[in-house]
């Protein structure tokens, strides 16, 4: 099911849990946790009253999850208010859009580089895009809480909101000739991040002001870098002053 203004989302791992729970915007439903998650964040679990906390082990919280990579923590909470492209804020200099990505393994790296390097929103398309999964939130570490996810059900329409808005858009195109340090420094900039597999629909990639590659080694056995390594090096070449 896609996010519902109300869904509930499910979180464990100890940064993600936290984060969410010192969220203001978050409504927390119920805490599950070990004695020792209790034990060692006392501070934190204080200051939240008329919220359910159930003392378990981490074998029952095993069996209760189905995971065992919940750090001894699970959080029930609504999920976050549904954001729209008109909250991207005026001082927002850089934004990232995610076009087709599937692996939430992937999508938790970026959001959580993205708010390593102060980006305040990524903006991903309805159709064949990866959900919010506890995966998703658990390998944003935390991220996830402070980033805003838009979606939205046309890429191209999106991309010529944000020209008018004064945005240049940055495609990532390990084709290209052109690298990432030749896109001017004082640009508002909207980077484009395609597919694992297939890299930026084409239509998308002749709407790109830009298209740039990361610099590396080419070679018949790597000929291109995982997608969230990319987006961290391209971050770091943008914020570079």
């Amino acid at each position: 099911t896609k996010m519902s203004s109300k869904e509930t989302h499910i979180i464990f791992g100890l940064h993600s849990s936290l984060s969410a729970i010192t969220n203001k915007n978050r409504s927390i439903k119920k805490i599950i946790l070990t004695e020792e998650v209790l034990g060692k964040n006392k501070k934190i679990f204080e200051s939240i009253t008329n919220v359910e906390k159930k003392i378990l082990n981490r074998k029952q919280i095993d069996s209760l999850t189905g995971v065992k990579i919940h750090q001894g923590i699970v959080v029930y909470a609504d999920s976050l208010p549904v954001k729209a492209i008109s909250d991207i804020r005026n001082e927002e200099d850089l934004v990232i859009i995610l076009d087709s990505l599937n692996d939430p393994q992937n999508v938790g790296s970026i959001i959580r580089t993205a708010y390593a390097f102060g980006v305040k929103t990524i903006i991903y398309s309805k159709h064949n895009s990866f959900e919010i999964t506890p995966f998703l939130i658990k390998s944003a570490s935390g991220a996830f809480e402070n980033v805003k996810l838009i979606e939205v059900t046309n890429l191209n329409k999106t991309i010529d909101f944000l020209k008018k808005n004064n945005f240049w858009i940055v495609g990532l195109d390990s084709k290209s000739e052109i690298e990432i340090s030749s896109v001017p420094k004082d640009l508002k900039k909207a980077v484009v991040f395609g597919s694992e597999n297939k890299g930026i629909k084409k239509l998308i990639l002749d709407n790109c002001d830009f298209r740039v590659k990361v610099n590396i080694k080419k070679d018949k056995l790597i000929d291109s870098l995982n997608v969230s390594n990319a987006a961290a090096i391209t971050l770091f070449e943008f914020r570079k002053k």
